[in-house]
């Protein structure tokens, strides 16, 4: 039977995983990307000789930024990056506040753009791009100030439980009681009687308010940071994954660790120095670590490690989430069963059976080193070229005139020039350089799909009809267009997978959010146990400007079937695929927001409002609420009325139901007939007189009720004016 493991094995076992992971101690990987790094900033090749041309062409760094905004076109061009698809009829409405939703936490709750930037830059450059996506519970304080606001609105203000109360001010609302000092003299000129009106306040305030609920989190992740298990396929079917991360001693006790364990940790700087966080600063004045003598602030090493390891010794290996920290001998800081692993990878040439892929500046370094070589060369030539040299015969020059070259100057000799000078003819090789260039980039086009016609430029290549421009640009498009599908197909879909399923466990409370121009609350509880939800990522054929000439096209055959219709919805083109085709145009256009420039035919009708009356004057609100105060005093007397005939009522029933009692005994004792029969007649009597006191008392109880409803439904004479607060009301 297996046995448990301890804290020692356990530590023995992160400490072997993280020693033997990709990514750890450099290694190629880590090589490769410093040296994908390099090319990207134009650094130095190494070969450079004094005196000479030192030019270093820049292939990496314009493949990789002609192709990063084509890319980002495709997933940010609509507020929606993804949809979820319902499954099932019943979860069609579900589906769509999802999208909505999920949608929101990425572009809204964090900074969406950002993310994909920086997460499509590191894999077109460094392989694979890292992302980490997870719930944050972390609490944070903000102070708010507040002024001018009415009774109603600094209560529901202070109502909130994570609100607290710094400041206080309290003072009364000078305009309303302007307004009321001119209603009371217009009362006292015309000899009415006002009623005592309480003067409105108005309250300044200053509050903290703690947001402490908890957000999907995501975090790009620098690939140094990264660690995997060697054999791994993908992050799902690895044994060890982990983030591997430097934090002060002031940070981890944040984080809610022991301060005594944190204080004897032993401190490391080794993931700072690391060649490609090096690499990345070289060029700035920069350094990637803390220097503060400040203890708190010491750099310590820490490892949050996923690992797949049998721990409670029933032979199963369970998935959980170690954080250990310290260079060498790891302590183990927090030991917990985890679900998945926070985290998202992408790589733009996926290789077939393992993790890492290829980079676009892999397929393109060696253009870049070959052109540097050759544009140095045809530098250095064209520099000889326009500077001969020249052969003396010694002793008959002056060396000085002839080193000292400038427009105008003089070279002295003691014998005629043609006899002691004579020019070095040097060869030019422009002509073999050039077609060479040109070759290169044909090259580095057929590699990476990025073509001097789509980077906007007017090159002189061999093939320029418009069918040959058009078959390079279909071709490069195609290229980019399967990047943008492997993105999605892979990382985008994991991503938003994870925002959903994290949402739907840790998001315990209703939440209020803007989604399509309207305020909604969103209950992800109601979501749990219906996983029945694929997301999908569209991605549409050709490019945006190729979609809206096709979508233009269509556009102009509904219009043209509308018209034959005599502009009714149906049988062929209804106004809502009309619409559809516009939502379309304006997204390919690169407009983010239909509704700014059409209304949807279905929210156009509940949009049709009656006009509106005019707002009532301050006068006029003073004069309704004191109009609106006395029926309310007539509503409460009419409602003591019909209490007490309701009372009245009760009363006269069961008198009668007493009466009919007594009469069914007086007939069970079997009283002399003729006397039953008079008793009998002189009681139906008496409740056919009862009845109809009950009916008029119960007509006068119902008269009164509909003269109450009618009060509240007459304008100006109980129903609140628009325009006038519960406030101004009372």
């Amino acid at each position: 039977m297996a046995k448990k493991v301890t804290d020692i094995e356990l530590r023995g076992i992160i400490n072997s995983e993280i020693t033997n992971a990709l990514g750890y101690m450099g290694g190629n990987l880590s090589s490769q990307r410093k040296k994908s790094l390099e090319y990207y900033m134009g650094e130095p090749l190494g070969t450079e000789i004094d005196g000479r041309s030192q030019v270093v062409s820049t292939d990496v760094a314009d493949t990789i930024e002609t192709i990063l905004p084509n890319l980002l076109r495709v997933f940010t061009s609509s507020e929606k990056v993804v949809k979820c698809e319902p499954v099932k009829v019943e979860d069609v409405k579900l589906a769509e506040q999802v999208t909505n939703y999920i949608n929101y936490i990425f572009n809204k709750d964090n900074d969406g753009f950002s993310v994909l930037y920086t997460w499509f830059k590191d894999a077109l450059l460094e392989k694979n791009g890292i992302v980490k996506v997870y719930w944050d519970e972390s609490e944070s304080v903000e102070q708010e100030t507040y002024q001018n606001l009415s009774d109603d609105e600094y209560r529901l203000l202070i109502e909130d439980d994570d609100v607290e109360v710094v400041q206080e001010e309290s003072f009364e609302d000078e305009t309303a009681k302007a307004q009321l000092e001119v209603v009371k003299a217009m009362a006292i000129k015309t000899g009415e009687i006002m009623p005592e009106m309480p003067i409105p306040m108005m309250h300044n305030c200053i509050i903290k308010r703690t947001n402490g609920s908890g957000k999907v989190k995501i975090e790009n992740i620098p690939p140094e940071e990264f660690l995997i298990q060697r054999s791994a396929k993908t992050i799902e079917d690895a044994n060890f994954v982990a983030h591997r991360v430097s934090k002060t001693r002031s940070e981890l006790v944040e984080m809610g660790f022991d301060q005594k364990i944190i204080d004897d940790l032993p401190t490391s700087n080794e993931i700072l120095l690391n060649d490609e966080r090096l690499q990345r600063y070289s060029d700035i004045d920069q350094t990637p670590f803390n220097d503060s003598p400040d203890k708190s602030t010491e750099e310590i090493e820490l490892f949050e490690c996923y690992i797949r390891v049998d721990t409670d010794g029933d032979g199963i290996a369970e998935l959980r989430k170690v954080t250990v920290a310290g260079a060498g001998g790891y302590t183990i800081l927090e030991n917990m069963a985890c679900d998945n692993m926070p985290f998202c990878s992408i790589t733009p040439i996926p290789m077939p059976h393992r993790f890492y892929g290829r980079s676009v500046s892999e397929l393109v370094e060696d253009v870049q080193l070959v052109k540097s070589t050759v544009m140095r060369q045809l530098l250095d030539n064209m520099y000889l070229t326009n500077n001969n040299r020249v052969a003396i015969m010694d002793g008959m020059v002056n060396l000085d005139d002839l080193l000292t070259s400038r427009p105008g100057g003089v070279v002295r000799t003691k014998q005629p020039p043609s006899q002691v000078m004579m020019p070095m003819q040097n060869q030019t090789i422009s002509q073999q350089a050039f077609p060479l260039l040109e070759y290169l980039d044909t090259v580095r086009e057929s590699r990476t799909g990025v073509t001097r016609y789509n980077q906007g430029l007017d090159s002189d290549s061999l093939n320029k009809t418009a069918t040959g421009v058009n078959a390079l640009m279909s071709q490069s498009q195609m290229r980019m267009e399967l990047i943008a599908r492997v993105f999605a197909e892979t990382g985008i879909k994991d991503l938003f997978k994870k925002i959903f399923e994290l949402t739907c466990k840790y998001q315990d409370k209703e939440r209020i959010v803007e989604l399509n121009n309207e305020f909604v609350p969103v209950r992800p509880t109601e979501w749990r146990n219906r996983y029945n939800i694929t997301i999908s990522v569209g991605l549409g054929t050709g490019s945006s400007d190729q979609q809206v000439v096709i979508m233009n096209g269509i556009l102009e055959r509904q219009l043209q079937a509308f018209q034959l219709q005599g502009g009714q919805e149906y049988p062929m083109v209804s106004l809502k695929n009309i619409y559809n085709t516009l939502s379309k145009i304006v997204e390919n256009a690169g407009l983010k927001n239909v509704d700014n420039y059409f209304v949807n035919p279905d929210m156009g009708k509940s949009m049709v409002q009656p006009p509106q009356p005019p707002a009532p004057t301050p006068i006029e609100k003073i004069e309704f609420t004191r109009i609106a105060s006395e029926e309310k005093r007539k509503n409460a007397q009419l409602e003591l009325e019909l209490k007490e005939l309701k009372s009245r009522n009760a009363g006269m029933l069961l008198d009668q139901e007493i009466r009919m009692k007594e009469l069914e005994l007086k007939y069970n004792a079997q009283i002399d007939t003729q006397q039953m029969r008079a008793d009998a007649d002189l009681n139906k009597i008496l409740v056919s007189e009862s009845i109809k006191d009950f009916r008029n008392t119960n007509d006068k109880s119902q008269m009164l009720q509909n003269q109450i409803e009618s009060l509240n439904e007459q304008p100006g004479t109980g129903k609140t004016p628009k325009g006038i607060s519960p406030i101004e009301q009372s």
